[in-house]
């Protein structure tokens, strides 16, 4: 779990409460019957893209790429030992208000909350039970942006050095970006659940197999969409999307879609 605010600038530019917002929608970006239609090649890019750059916490929150490990971040006021490991327990940290700014341009703020239940076999760390709930707003020249992210994750390793880990459970990625100057945004409104999925994090964390539904509401300049459907974890960092009866393939290392 990373709680720095360097991740989470757009890449554009450079707890029960917490599970029953996981599976809302908004609907400030619910397309109406008189609103332009998004393509499907729109919707599915941005579908992808959010996809892969949430499961990889560019917007915050937990990552894959954190295997099952504790974050970096965690102090030892804020872990109550439970065995003679410090990283076995609790890491919480209920009141996240961190500020970030880089010179006079890039400014950002996270507030919310962060929950990690590590869990341990022999004092050593063998997975982690999660609930996130994270808010970054932040601007720079030309554009703003707020992430909107709630996690629930159940992350278990599953050989003795972790490097291969299973996950499952909710993510809620709600991603508006703004640029005025030129008159566009985009808002992304992603709900997941994942199951079953197999990481393995010596391949640069590929997600080799498991599941997910989703469902996505967007608006663009370009039109709306209000889509629910599935994902299939294929190995060699691809997934199939399904929606509409339509297949296309997702890159998860740089988050494009292709018709398949």
């Amino acid at each position: 779990m990373k709680l720095t605010l360097r991740s989470v600038l757009p890449l554009l530019a450079g707890v029960a409460v917490l599970y029953s917002a996981c599976t809302k929608t908004s609907s400030s970006v619910n397309p109406t019957s008189t609103d332009k239609k998004a393509s499907d090649n729109v919707a599915s890019s941005a579908i992808a893209n959010n996809l892969a750059q949430s499961l990889a916490g560019a917007f915050g929150g937990a990552s894959i790429k954190d295997g099952v490990t504790p974050s970096t971040n965690a102090t030892s006021s804020k872990i109550k030992v439970q065995s003679s490991d410090y990283r076995c327990g609790f890491y919480v940290d209920t009141s996240l208000n961190l500020v970030f700014n880089q010179g006079d341009t890039l400014k950002a703020t996270k507030t919310g909350g962060v929950k990690y239940y590590f869990v341990c076999n022999d004092n050593k760390t063998i997975g982690y039970d999660s609930v996130d709930s994270l808010n970054t707003t932040g601007s720079g020249p030309g554009y703003s942006y707020i992430y909107n992210i709630v996690q629930k994750y159940k992350v278990r390793g599953l050989n003795l050095n972790n490097s291969n880990f299973s996950l499952d459970g909710p993510m809620k990625a709600y991603i508006d970006n703004e640029y005025p100057k030129y008159k566009t945004f985009s808002r992304v409104h992603n709900t997941y659940v994942f199951s079953n999925l197999y990481v393995h994090g010596d391949d640069n964390f590929d997600i080799t197999s498991g599941t997910a539904t989703f469902r996505s509401q967007g608006q663009t300049n370009g039109g709306g969409w209000d889509y629910s459907g599935t994902i299939t974890f294929l190995g060699n960092h691809k997934a199939k999307l399904f929606f509409l009866n339509k297949t296309f393939l997702i890159n998860m290392l740089t988050g494009e879609a292709t018709p398949a």
